[in-house]
């Protein structure tokens, strides 16, 4: 078993299989261009082509105002970012490449996993998302985002991969929780990065920079795509998608066999239900490992949330999980998160 590396910093709280949607209106004919390069570009072209995909973000909300940044990642002009820049806001103003701005909406927010999908009122050149499983560590990767202010949009920083599926401890006023999956890498980030992507040599999207370790040098993080490349995937297939919501709350179960609270590596470790969870009535309780949905092996959170992120609310769907010794079984019908 591979060693957790695990670092305390102040951002959310547990990883939850649900979260809060709003839906914006939208237009059905909005298109974009996707920018694509050929493997092998040097640094300077890809810079050059992948500027007008990413977005500097202005929020704006009763609590004050938060600047960060995004990328477009679908040619229907949606828009990748963290859920800490856009939370609560009532107003969000996009910043171009071009210095022109334009509007846009929150159309799903999950601040446990710090991941938000906008989507632009008009049309903005997208980037393609590449797999982060063919990731290895050394390879040269480009940062963009807006550190600091407003003043400072689409600034590059290059770095290299330092590690991957790294995890997090986080902890929050609701408690402690854990990003995990995560890439690690050294290109500079500072506050206002968020929400950036982050682009391997392809001009890919590889994944999104969430935060840094402060007080130490070149020690950031982003989310992979696989993280979310099936959420976004089916946004982009159904205008009408309706996330399901499963209520279970807890972390790979690796890392708790790690701290002695699980017999098995591979799974998604449950650390507690909702009450409204689908799961409740059902001979489950916290202490399981969830290790198969409709079939699919779940090795960790990423399984579990691509697997069902692949379902709609209200879609029924098989759970095999690991309690007590043994494994069991069992159906239960999503709900609308």
């Amino acid at each position: 078993m591979r060693k957790i590396i695990v670092y305390c910093m102040i951002l959310l709280c547990i990883i939850a299989i649900g979260c809060d949607v709003e839906f914006a209106n939208h237009n059905d004919n909005l298109q974009s261009r996707i920018i694509t390069l050929s493997d092998g570009s040097d640094i300077t072209s890809i810079a050059s082509a992948i500027g007008p995909a990413v977005v500097a973000i202005h929020g704006i909300s009763e609590y004050g105002e938060s600047v960060g940044s995004g990328v477009c990642v679908s040619e229907n002009g949606y828009i990748l970012t963290n859920s800490h820049v856009v939370t609560d806001c009532n107003d969000i103003i996009l910043y171009l490449s071009d210095k022109s701005s334009v509007g846009a909406k929150v159309v799903y927010n999950d601040p446990v996993l710090d991941l938000a999908i906008l989507r632009s009122e008009r049309a903005i050149p997208c980037l393609r998302l590449g797999d982060s499983r063919d990731i290895v560590v050394g390879e040269d990767v480009l940062a963009v985002g807006t550190p600091l202010s407003l003043t400072l949009t689409h600034t590059f920083t290059k770095g290299i991969v330092s590690a991957l599926d790294r995890t997090i401890k986080v902890s929050s006023t609701e408690g402690n929780g854990y990003m995990q999956n995560l890439i690690q890498h050294d290109a500079s980030l500072n506050p206002g990065n968020s929400g950036g992507p982050l682009i391997n040599t392809k001009g890919e999207v590889i994944g999104i920079n969430t935060l840094k370790i402060s007080g130490g040098e070149g020690i950031g993080f982003a989310i992979p795509t696989r993280s979310f490349e099936s959420l976004l995937s089916s946004f982009v297939t159904n205008v009408n998608y309706k996330v399901p919501y499963l209520g279970v709350y807890g972390y790979d179960s690796e890392i708790a066999k790690y701290y002695g609270k699980s017999d098995i590596g591979q799974g998604f470790y449950i650390i507690d239900i909702a009450s409204n969870s689908p799961l409740k009535d059902i001979n489950i309780s916290p202490s399981a490992v969830i290790t198969q949905i409709n079939g699919v092996d779940v090795s960790n959170t990423l399984d579990l949330k691509n697997e069902l992120y692949r379902l709609s609310a209200n879609d029924s769907v098989s759970i095999e999980y690991y309690m007590g010794g043994e494994y069991f079984s069992t159906k239960t019908k999503l709900q609308k998160s």
